[in-house]
C-alpha cells in the first residue's frame, strides 16, 4: 500500500468512519449521526477556527492602510510596505490558507465517508429524508447558512461601510456554485456542511467576531 494513502488511512479515513459507525449504532438514525460527528469535529477545530477569525479581524483593521499602500505606491516597493504592515500588525497572510489546507483532507474523507457509509445502513433522517439521495430543502439552507457565514465573517465597523465588498461578491459568486455541487451529491454532504456553518455562525455571534 501506498505510504501516503495508509498514513490517509490511519489518520482520516479510519477514525471519521469509526465515529460515525458508533453515532449511528448509539442514535440509530444517520442523520443524527451525522449531526453528533459535526459537532465532534467542529469542536476539535474550534482553536484553529478561533485563530483564524483572530487574524481576519486584524486584517479587516488594516485593509484601509492596504489599500492607500497600493494607491501611494507600484510593483515591488507596494509589496514590501504591505507586507511590512503585516510584520508590523504580526499578521500571517499564509495563516488562511494553511488553515484551509488542513480541513482539506477532513473534507475529503468526510465526503468519501458520506458516499460509501450509506450502502451499508439506512440512510434516513428521522424516518422522512433518505441522505443517500439529494435533498433540494437541505441545499437551500445550506446557501442560506454560507451566506450569512460570508457576512458575519467580513462584516465592517459603521465607519467603513461601503456599497461596494469584494467579500460579500465572493460570497454571492460560491452561492451558485454550492447549489450546482451539493444538488448532485448525497445530502447527508449537504446536512454536514448545513451544521458546519450553524456551527460557526454561532462561533462568530457568541465572540463578536
Amino acid at each position: 500500500m501506498n505510504p501516503v494513502f495508509e498514513a490517509y488511512n490511519l489518520i482520516f479515513y479510519q477514525p471519521i468512519l469509526k465515529l460515525l459507525l458508533f453515532f449511528y449504532k448509539l442514535l440509530k438514525d444517520f442523520g443524527l449521526a451525522i449531526i453528533c460527528l459535526t459537532f465532534l469535529i467542529r469542536t476539535l477545530l474550534f482553536p484553529l477556527d478561533w485563530k483564524n477569525a483572530k487574524e481576519q479581524e486584524k486584517f479587516m483593521r488594516i485593509r484601509k492602510g492596504i489599500e492607500e499602500i497600493e494607491k501611494k505606491f507600484e510593483g515591488e516597493k507596494k509589496n514590501k510596505e504591505i507586507l511590512a504592515l503585516y510584520r508590523k500588525e504580526k499578521i500571517n497572510p499564509l495563516f488562511n490558507l494553511l488553515s484551509s489546507f488542513i480541513q482539506l483532507p477532513i473534507l475529503y474523507t468526510l465526503y468519501k465517508v458520506f458516499l460509501e457509509v450509506p450502502n451499508q445502513l439506512n440512510p434516513s433522517f428521522f424516518g422522512v429524508l433518505n441522505l443517500s439521495n439529494p435533498n433540494l430543502f437541505l441545499v437551500v439552507a445550506v446557501i442560506i447558512s454560507q451566506f450569512l457565514y460570508f457576512k458575519l465573517s467580513f462584516r465592517k465597523s459603521k465607519k467603513e461601510r461601503t456599497t461596494s465588498f469584494p467579500q460579500t461578491k465572493m460570497a454571492l459568486f460560491f452561492t451558485p456554485l454550492t447549489f450546482l455541487i451539493l444538488i448532485k451529491l448525497p445530502s447527508a454532504i449537504s446536512l454536514y456542511l448545513l451544521v458546519t456553518y450553524l456551527f460557526l455562525i454561532f462561533e462568530r455571534v457568541l465572540f463578536h467576531v
